[in-house]
């Protein structure tokens, strides 16, 4: 979609979307105000609240041994007189090189000077640095952005914003809202989600409500789960399938929407061959591959 509200209450950025976003070749040290903070106050204009989201780097999880598989990048120390690297993205895949680049930048606009009834969150860690508001947000030990977005979201809402924009590229962080839209709006009935997606020609803007209101609540609520278990970051996709596929074999049989749902609202369940969302899962599974296949539960 290419419409978007002209006046937005909060925007909530993906960081890592935002840092490989930012143009950075006129830039010739880390230095914050060149482009992070002249960023933020451009988005002010429009909004009322700007929160910037970064990724968490634990060394022994999942995730980082996803990140490995990527390849390492080349290590720089991040500092202010530091020049930055002319290979930006061979920068940006090693952890250490943005952890230290997502601090620095957190210090940064922390220790910036706001405008008035302006408001401006930035993670730091597990902590939430504030400006410019009379509230602070609790500590958050998510490792990614992705989920932590939905808690910034959240903290938008209960705090008067109505109309909320997220920032990102990453189909996960949208799958992830849509997935959470009826919860929030449960306590929010007015809320207005949009989503800014994609780069270049492939931008564009995404009206969370609209989208959830045509799948319903039962598949908006389960898609994460689908998403999950057709293949994402941690989990591989079925041989020779893409979501294309797996999402008209979804459309074949929507009663696997009610095994979605279920690990959804219990994620630590035990799951075993005789059980529903097995026999659900595994019907799924053989429709993915041959959607004439007859078979009942």
């Amino acid at each position: 979609m290419h419409i978007t509200p002209p006046f937005l209450d909060a925007r909530i950025l993906d960081g890592v979307a935002v840092v490989y976003l930012l143009p950075h070749t006129n830039v010739t040290t880390f230095n914050a105000n060149g482009v992070c903070i002249p960023h933020i106050l451009k988005l002010l204009e429009s909004c009322r609240r700007v929160d910037v989201v970064w990724d968490s780097y634990i060394a022994s999880s999942i995730k980082e041994s996803t990140r490995e598989k990527r390849g390492k990048g080349v290590r720089r120390k991040v500092g202010g007189p530091t020049k930055v690297p002319s290979n930006w993205p061979d920068f940006l895949r090693d952890s250490t090189n943005k952890e230290e680049l997502f601090q620095f930048l957190s210090d940064k606009v922390g220790s910036n000077d706001w405008p008035d009834g302006k408001e401006v969150f930035i993670t730091s860690g597990t902590d939430v640095i504030s400006r410019g508001s009379d509230h602070s947000m609790p500590r958050c030990d998510h490792e990614e952005a992705d989920t932590r977005i939905v808690v910034h979201l959240k903290d938008a809402l209960d705090k008067g914003c109505t109309t909320c924009l997220v920032r990102t590229v990453d189909t996960d962080v949208v799958v992830i809202l849509i997935g959470k839209y009826h919860s929030l709006t449960s306590q929010h009935q007015m809320a207005a989600i949009w989503v800014a997606f994609g780069t270049g020609k492939n931008f564009m803007y995404l009206d969370i409500n609209a989208i959830c209101y045509a799948l319903g609540k039962d598949r908006s609520t389960a898609l994460p789960m689908f998403h999950s278990f057709t293949g994402c970051d941690t989990t591989s996709a079925f041989f020779g399938k893409g979501k294309k596929s797996v999402w008209e074999a979804w459309n074949a049989y929507v009663e696997v929407t009610e095994a979605f749902n279920n690990l959804m609202n219990h994620p630590y369940m035990t799951v075993t061959v005789n059980c529903k969302e097995f026999q659900l899962l595994e019907r799924f599974t053989v429709i993915i591959y041959n959607r004439r296949a007859t078979w009942t539960l």
